[in-house]
């Protein structure tokens, strides 16, 4: 399984059972991912899924105000139409925006979203219930959203609120939960940090979580098998043999055959 397929399974996971209520959306069972590109030239949505019910999940991250929903509108239209289903569709607004369309009367039909302004949640109070719930030794699905999330919300300062959650996670009481609050946080909540922030962050992450450490250690080999693949066309084309490129590089003989054949 690939990197964005196990991340795109925790999502998955992080946002079903209840989690969504944390942000006033409420019966959010999520059965399966589902492509985001769509049938025609480069149409392509952030997020769908197939529903327990049959119905499809369609979630947007905006970091704009809409001022019309006619884009998301043909976005759902042809969702509708490749899948045979209904759709329900989430727009989540990041940063200061607090107000948006909901719906849109084109006459024939009238079209109809569900906004979420994380502006309007307040971050503190997210947190507040993470931490009573840790005490408590208890856990909700929603609190994976609350603590993913809590940094895209309102709160009174930011940077006491980063260094609240870099004290959470590792709090989590599950090591399951706490996969799952990483890959939410890792798909949707790193939008309102700084470059400083997200290594931070990730570095806490890959700390407490299984998941992540497996994902970076397999992008590490992933990146350190493409350098060995660009030396070996490199020496190839210098004219060593396989013998001498094995040597070298330590990638198998039958790849290196192939690379070569590939340059010639």
């Amino acid at each position: 399984m690939s990197a964005r397929d196990t991340l795109m399974k925790a999502l998955t996971r992080s946002l079903s059972d209840g989690a969504m209520e944390a942000l006033g959306v409420q019966g959010v069972q999520l059965a399966e991912p589902l492509p985001t590109e769509l049938p025609a030239n480069t149409l392509q949505v952030d997020r769908l899924w197939r529903m327990q019910d049959g119905r499809v999940f369609h979630l947007e991250f905006q970091t704009k105000r809409e001022t019309t929903l006619h884009r998301f509108l043909e976005y759902d239209a042809r969702i509708a139409r490749q899948l045979m289903a209904k759709i329900r569709t989430v727009i989540l607004y990041h940063a200061g925006i607090k107000t948006a369309p909901s719906e849109l009367n084109i006459g024939t039909a009238q079209y109809r979203v569900e906004n979420v302004f994380l502006a309007n949640l307040s971050g503190d109070r997210a947190l507040d219930v993470v931490e009573r719930h840790v005490r408590e030794d208890r856990w909700d699905p929603a609190d994976r959203l609350r603590l993913a999330l809590a940094l895209n919300m309102h709160v009174q300062d930011v940077s006491t609120a980063f260094d609240r959650v870099l004290h959470l996670i590792p709090a989590v009481p599950d090591e399951t939960e706490r996969d799952l609050v990483a890959g939410a946080i890792l798909v949707m909540g790193e939008q309102s940090l700084n470059e400083d922030q997200r290594i931070r962050l990730r570095k806490e992450l890959t700390k407490v979580s299984r998941m992540l450490q497996e994902l970076y250690e397999e992008g590490r080999e992933e990146g350190d098998h493409t350098r060995a693949v660009l030396v070996a066309e490199k020496l190839f084309r210098k004219g060593l043999s396989i013998s001498e490129v094995m040597d070298i590089t330590d990638l198998p003989e039958k790849e290196l055959e192939e690379i070569r054949q590939r340059i010639q």
